[in-house]
């Protein structure tokens, strides 16, 4: 039986090839090119086919509400109406139809499709640098973003999984510019103060 079945790639000839090996030395039958073939792991995979719907026999049978020659296989849990197994939108034990879900990503009504997701740990980082550069505001948004850190320190950050490394750096970046900001303003205050206080006592 023929393993694959491609084309020569000067004389454009399709032939096939009976060894499953992954690398074949091969000839082209009409242009006699000495070819080199390749054949991936995934090419010996058996092909996957999709969910098969049964089909209505008798017709006493519950059919789907989408498709009414298939079976119904499930009740959507949204809407409550039969589904087939081709229309059944599987989330963890909860089964829902394709409206449903195209409902409860505009309207948030499925709890367990997550429709959109607050990156706290961005939110920190950004509080964090603009206190760098914003040393009137530091002392407000340097708390802020600490305690955005500590608090949501448990949320889930972004596909990357890089939300607590941004966490950390946002607490510690904060946290530096509390310090420098705060020690900048003590050193400007004293500044202040014992210029007056030469000042009030002249010499």
């Amino acid at each position: 039986m023929p393993v694959a079945a491609f084309a020569c790639p000067k004389c454009n000839r399709a032939f096939s090839v009976e060894d499953g090996t992954a690398e074949l030395d091969v000839t082209c039958p009409s242009c006699s090119s000495e070819l080199l073939a390749f054949f991936f792991s995934a090419f010996y995979r058996p092909e996957e086919t999709g969910v098969a719907a049964a089909a209505v026999v008798d017709p006493s049978e519950a059919s789907c509400f989408y498709h009414p020659q298939k079976q119904a296989a499930r009740v959507c849990e949204g809407c409550g109406r039969l589904i087939c197994s081709l229309c059944s939108v599987d989330m963890g034990s909860q089964h829902f139809c394709p409206a449903c879900i195209s409902a409860g990503r505009k309207k948030a009504k499925i709890t367990t499709l997550e429709t959109n997701r607050t990156r706290y740990d961005n939110i920190a980082l950004g509080l964090a640098v603009a206190s760098l550069f914003m040393s009137f505001f530091a002392v407000i948004l340097s708390p802020a973003a600490i305690f955005i850190a500590v608090r949501y320190w448990k949320s889930p950050g972004g596909l990357q999984g890089r939300g607590r490394v941004r966490m950390v750096i946002a607490f510690c970046v904060a946290l530096g510019s509390l310090v420098f900001w705060g020690g900048m303003l003590g050193i400007a205050f004293y500044g202040v103060s014992t210029g007056a206080h030469n000042h009030a006592h002249p010499r």
